[in-house]
């Protein structure tokens, strides 16, 4: 059982003067998730101090050390087996192709091709990609190359270094690189401290894993292991990466508490004759704990056609001069959440429920989901792509190109957002939710208070993103304006990942017949005469015990 904290809330001025008391709303457990610090696992220390590389030939493991300019064979326990002569002098990768090992050098820009008995060097090649810092070998025997600085990975011919494709490389300082006979490359970034999924095929980064050390410099899959040397740690780890599969990784654990804030105020000289006041009422879910949820006194609670509560008050009669204010507070543990999504896993459109494709596959006024424009646009887009995956990945990236962030005025349509393509955030919601539906994929958004800077914090604007439905994986969220970043090493997270400073309130497919197109609060008022009537809307984070 979680523990329920104490939460206190002052006293609101109010339209009348009876005292308020807070309804304690008591959230359930929610399920486990995969933590961080789980990932990796240490095997043994290395037996050499200037590690570059890694593979595995059967039950010993190979490393060449750029001091002793060695490749060093080793057990299990980090026992040396052997060693073999590096035919140059500053080594800086190695692979393997299945008959031979395959070896860069920083100094000369080459790829050595070695005889791993006797260490004789069969055939070298000069690198297209300077200086070498990653190589993994294909099930063909070709070479895939990582140089620091390149905004690329190539894949070469082995015999004399013809550059065969490419694909656009997650980050700037890759610092190592394994094959993956799924369909894609493992790669390390030293400067991050980040171990990425990058498909072959399309050139996407599809999430990153933390390195579990600061200057990870060789990798090596092993059917479903994956086994990391750190060069500054001079030791070996492993993680069971497919085990990771379709689960959410927790990390950067938060206690905070946010407290939503609504106020009217009649400035006269007319009268506010009725009206509503409403609050989105928050759950747990896979990025945030709650403990408890309260809000004012006086509500009704209801519940919209996409499932979620509110608590309703009636607003009344205010005279000039009078106001009605109310409050919900949320106080939990917000975590930073990542899922791990391996495309070729992923099912088929014909694979979503039932219950699920009619609700949110269905058109609406602000996504024009039927419309011309963007029926057609899906299809330039998405072109013959089948995987659900990639589909949403495409439309993620298009409007990560199209659209700059611009937050004026109200929120336009789909097709006017995209084709201006400038908007807030709602609106880019909006569009990838409409893009999305055109292409089968169920789409909702979510919205929330954010954390703004310090822990105890005020948020004025919010924030709202979409969440896709994946057949076999489930709800992910898509974060289409936070995910405009330059580099895929940057990119991918926001496609599936969330930071741990949002207290979710709202989850709805749009047009809530109690907050319409809104989330977090929506107030309604009908006036008599000439009214001023003022409103405000606000969050303010703060710091709770652990």
């Amino acid at each position: 059982m979680k523990s329920v904290l104490p939460l206190l809330l002052a006293l609101l001025p109010v339209a009348t003067a009876s005292a308020q008391v807070c309804d304690v709303r008591q959230i359930p457990a929610q399920e486990s998730f995969v933590t961080q610090d789980s990932l990796f696992c240490e095997v043994t220390e290395l037996p050499a101090g200037f590690a570059q590389g890694v593979v595995k030939l059967g039950a010993a493991f190979a490393v060449t050390d750029r001091h002793e300019d060695k490749i060093i064979f080793f057990d299990r326990k980090g026992q040396r087996e052997r060693t073999l002569e590096y035919p140059a002098y500053e080594p800086s990768a190695l692979a393997w192709d299945g008959k031979l090992l395959v070896s860069a050098d920083r100094e000369n820009g080459r790829i050595y091709f070695l005889e791993p008995g006797s260490g004789e060097c069969v055939r070298t090649i000069e690198s297209p990609l300077t200086p070498v810092t990653g190589l993994a070998c294909d099930t063909e025997g070709r070479v895939w190359v990582a140089a620091s600085g390149a905004d690329e990975l190539q894949l070469i011919d082995p015999l004399d270094g013809t550059t065969l494709a490419s694909v656009p490389s997650p980050a700037p300082k890759i610092s190592a690189l394994a094959f993956d006979g799924n369909g894609y490359l493992w790669a390390a970034d030293s400067a991050q401290d980040r171990i990425y999924l990058v498909d072959i095929r399309t050139g996407y980064t599809i999430f990153y894993l933390k390195a579990p050390g600061p200057v990870v410099s060789g990798l090596w899959l092993d059917g479903r292991t994956l086994y990391a040397t750190d060069y500054q740690t001079d030791k070996l780890y492993r993680c069971e990466v497919y085990d990771l599969a379709g689960k959410c990784v927790r990390s950067q654990a938060r206690r905070g508490q946010a407290t939503l804030y609504s106020e009217v105020e009649n400035l006269g000289p007319g009268e506010i004759t009725a009206g509503t006041m409403v609050l989105a009422i928050p759950t747990d879910g896979p990025n945030q704990d709650l403990d408890q949820v309260v809000w004012t006194d006086g509500a009704r609670r209801e519940k919209d056609q996409w499932g979620q509560e509110v608590a309703v008050y009636e607003l009344g009669h205010l005279s000039p001069g009078q106001k009605k204010s109310v409050r919900l507070t949320g106080t939990g543990t917000f975590y930073r959440i990542s899922t791990k999504i391996y495309p070729h896993q992923v099912g088929g459109l014909d694979e979503i429920p039932a219950d699920i494709a009619k609700k949110y596959l269905a058109d609406a006024d602000k996504y024009r989901v039927r419309s011309d424009y963007i029926q057609d646009k899906v299809k330039e887009i998405v072109g013959d792509e089948t995987n659900p995956y990639f589909k949403a990945r495409k439309l993620y990236d298009f409007l990560i190109g199209r659209i700059n962030y611009q937050m004026v005025g109200g929120w336009d349509i789909a097709p006017t957002v995209i084709e201006r393509g400038t908007g807030s955030c709602s609106e880019y919601t909006f569009s990838i939710v409409s893009l999305c539906r055109a292409a089968g994929i169920p789409a909702r958004y979510v919205g929330c208070m954010v954390l703004r800077g310090e822990d105890a914090s005020i948020d004025r604007a919010y924030h709202r993103w979409a969440e896709i439905y994946l057949p076999r994986i489930g709800w992910i969220p898509v974060d289409v304006n936070a995910g405009d970043r330059e580099w895929q090493g940057d990119r991918c997270f926001w496609f599936g990942g969330i930071q741990n400073r949002f207290l979710i309130t709202t989850r709805g497919g749009g047009d809530s017949r109690w907050l319409h197109w809104g989330y977090n609060v929506e107030t309604a008022y009908r006036t008599q005469g000439k009214a001023n009537v003022r409103t405000e809307g606000f969050a303010e984070w703060d710091v709770v015990g652990r």
